[in-house]
């Protein structure tokens, strides 16, 4: 059976964040290149480079709507959920920071997009109460999530 993806995003981290861990890989393989030779120092910032690049590439969360809203390997079925709100950098701030919601599951990742999406539960089992997740595209996340739910909670195969 195939699955009907309606929604897919991977929360890389901003341009910035690239260039920054990049300047200081760059810093400490001119040092090494200097105090040791100037190969050495190429090749360490050929290897770390791309080494830290590959790890902030894979370990970027992947927010998923298909049949249930997937982040990472989090799976939430659309019959769960009461309502969805888009939240923009100083509601997401305020989100996080409040004790009394202490509970909910979390993916927020302010390097690779300052809005979330705030999923509101309906499922007195589930330790969540809510889902606080990070987005470039909140609009078109909640969109998405809210075609799924009022769909039944399935998309077509």
């Amino acid at each position: 059976m195939h699955v009907k993806v309606t929604y897919r995003e991977r929360l890389l981290p901003k341009w910035w964040v690239f260039v920054f861990v990049l300047s200081i890989i760059g810093m400490l393989s001119i040092a090494y290149g200097a105090a040791i030779s100037a190969p050495v120092g190429w090749l360490m910032f050929l290897v770390l480079a791309t080494l830290i690049s590959i790890a902030m590439f894979t370990s970027s969360p992947i927010i998923e709507v298909s049949d249930s809203l997937r982040v990472e390997s989090a799976h939430l079925p659309f019959s769960s959920i009461a309502s969805v709100r888009t939240l923009d950098a100083a509601q997401t701030t305020a989100a996080r920071r409040n004790p009394a919601d202490a509970t909910r599951f979390v993916t927020v990742k302010t390097w690779a997009a300052a809005d979330a999406v705030l999923v509101i539960l309906d499922d007195p089992a589930d330790p969540h109460p809510a889902w606080l997740v990070s987005s470039r595209h909140p609009e078109q996340l909640m969109a998405a999530i809210n075609a799924s739910t009022h769909a039944g909670g399935s998309t077509p195969s």
